[in-house]
């Protein structure tokens, strides 16, 4: 069986982020330093304007100034390295500016799906046999381990004889 790692974390995001919308709950991650991002005045009022939404998905951001903010915790699974936190608040504008005038129904599956995809795109690698485990475990949980919410395949089964072939 042959897993995309990065598609697999997609997935089980995915899942998690929808559980959460309809759920109400969230499970966030604290910064151990918190990281401050300008993103402009507009920016700043799109946060605002979204904070709810951003905190039922485990997003920790605060208003700094009159054109920045503050990032104290994010969803599970994401990174808080400061490097990353920058490119995912950018990320976040972008998806918040194009979904701000969506359904609710509509847009929490459209935002579960954007964020699931920006917090698997940040994804360590994987450095131990537990931690492939832990992520295929996690994987076989969902209700369609086979594909991502966009149609892309996570799991091909490999004869064992085109393996062979391969190596």
């Amino acid at each position: 069986m042959a897993v995309h790692v990065r598609r697999a974390r997609e997935r089980i995001l995915y899942d998690r982020f929808r559980t959460v919308l309809s759920a109400g709950g969230h499970v966030t991650q604290n910064a151990l330093f918190p990281v401050q991002v300008a993103v402009g005045v507009e920016g700043r009022l799109l946060f605002d304007g979204h904070k709810a939404l951003l905190e039922s998905l485990g997003f920790d951001i605060a208003p700094f100034g009159s054109d920045s903010v503050v990032v104290n915790g994010v969803p599970e699974g994401y990174s808080t390295e400061p490097g990353k936190v920058q490119t995912m608040v950018t990320d976040l504008l972008l998806v918040l500016s194009d979904d701000h005038a969506s359904l609710p129904g509509m847009m929490q599956q459209a935002m579960a799906e954007k964020f699931a995809v920006l917090g698997a795109s940040g994804g360590e690698r994987l450095t131990s046999p537990l931690e492939a485990q832990r992520l295929l475990d996690a994987l076989l949980q969902s209700d369609n381990p086979e594909f991502t919410s966009s149609g892309r395949r996570i799991i091909s089964i490999l004869p064992l004889d085109e393996i062979e072939k391969r190596f």
